[in-house]
């Protein structure tokens, strides 16, 4: 076990590091820059390049707390190796709230509704819930709630491992972060059983919150964007895109741990292969759901919703956007994940994650920015604001996922299922 638990230390390699702060500065910069020093359409690729991102890296996050506690509550043995690679997104939780909170400031900017007048009664109806205070207050609410449960939920898995892990390579492991987390611990094996218990019941109330929660935050922080439309479907449809590209996130992550740290026993050739059909999976159901939205409100054919369809699927440049994010997201990853052996070639699945991160960040793309540009005169806005905000939201995604791997074991060494799956599937 003490083998395990050494091949479970990380730290963030110098060079690493350096670099993903060059990209947090350079998205600071020019994201103070575009606001300060740009005219008026400046500060608005600014804000929509920091919503897009914004929500985009605060749904892998939330994306991989969720595959954890659908671990947790299944008792996955397969998905046991991945569970800490997945935990180690509530390393960007703090960061994510505090995204939020600054995307409030721009809300002039991004949302028509928070200084326009309601224009007639379709509109006039949603007053209640379009307004800047409730707008706030109830996303701070949700929120909190939900990092808070994720962050209980969180301590009681990595706790057993940290305590272990100092058990076998001495009493300071971990430093400051593990006496924090080790406070009050008592006896080990009663405290994995006490632990084990409440992260049970801890599960399924998290995987509620996630699942009304995410909603919420997608009507209100994407949906309302245009305030014309809605769509009941559009949570679901924005939940499992945010599922997809942790999916490919972890793609990515699980191949290169796997190498790196010489754990192939534990991250399978076999458990990339379930890995590469969940991509797989997610993929049809994307395709699923958008095609049901889509059909929805196309034969309804109601006038406050299908703009919406139109402007992105029929006016251009959006429409050839659109046609070539079904090909990326949906028949790309079917056609190169369709055969077992390719899902078996950890190269390959490593650079298909790569595919459906991008992509997946487009999708997000086209929901956001239509919604911000005058009818008729659409363009494509892909330059340094795009480019350099999301670079910074790389670097700060990948600095706290990174720095949190380097405070617990990399795999979740006092877990039962774990070690009777050393040498299973």
């Amino acid at each position: 076990m003490k083998d395990i638990a050494e091949k479970s230390l990380f730290v963030i390699p110098e060079n690493i590091k350096r670099m993903l702060w060059v990209f947090v500065i350079l998205g600071i910069g020019m994201f103070i820059a575009g606001l300060l020093t740009g005219g008026e359409n400046s500060v608005l690729r600014t804000w929509q390049a920091f919503l897009i991102n914004t929500v985009f890296w605060a749904g892998i996050a939330h994306a991989g707390i969720f595959f954890s506690v659908l671990w947790q509550l299944t008792d996955a043995k397969w998905g046991r190796p991945f569970k800490r690679l997945a935990e180690a997104c509530a390393g960007f939780l703090p960061f994510s709230f505090l995204m939020f909170v600054i995307v409030f400031f721009g809300s002039n900017v991004l949302y028509e509704w928070t200084h326009n007048p309601f224009l007639h009664h379709g509109i006039a109806v949603k007053a209640g819930w379009l307004n800047l205070p409730f707008f706030v207050s109830r996303n701070i609410i949700w929120l909190v709630l939900i990092y808070g449960v994720s962050w209980w939920f969180v301590k009681t898995s990595i706790k057993p491992d940290i305590a272990l892990a100092r058990k076998l390579l001495g009493s300071d492991w971990g430093g400051a972060f593990a006496d924090k987390m080790l406070n009050s611990y008592g006896e080990h094996e009663d405290e994995v059983i006490r632990l084990e218990q409440l992260s049970r019941r801890i599960a399924p109330v998290l995987a509620l919150l996630y699942t009304f929660g995410g909603s919420f935050l997608a009507w209100d922080f994407v949906m309302t964007l245009d305030q014309e439309w809605f769509s009941t479907l559009f949570g679901v449809f924005f939940i499992i895109g945010n599922m997809h590209a942790f999916l490919g996130f972890m793609l990515v992550v699980s191949v290169t741990v796997r190498k790196k740290f010489g754990v192939e026993e534990y991250i399978t050739i076999n458990r990339l292969h379930d890995l590469a059909k969940l991509v797989f999976a997610f993929a049809l159901l994307w395709a699923y759901m958008g095609y049901t939205q889509y059909l929805v409100i196309w034969y309804a054919d109601l006038p406050e919703e299908t703009p919406y369809l139109v402007i992105r699927s029929m006016e251009q440049p959006w429409a050839t956007m659109f046609l070539l994010l079904i090909i990326g997201v949906f028949g790309i990853p079917f056609l190169a994940l369709l055969p077992r052996t390719f899902c078996r070639m950890p190269n390959y699945i490593r650079i298909m994650g790569i595919w459906v991160v991008i992509v997946q960040w487009f999708v997000i793309y086209l929901m956001v920015v239509p919604s911000l540009q005058e009818f008729g005169h659409y363009h494509v806005d892909m330059g340094l604001h795009e480019l350099l905000i999301t670079l910074g939201f790389i670097g700060v995604f990948f600095l706290s996922y990174l720095s949190f791997l380097g405070k617990v074991p990399i795999l979740p060494i006092s877990d039962k299922h774990l070690c009777h799956s050393w040498n299973g599937h």
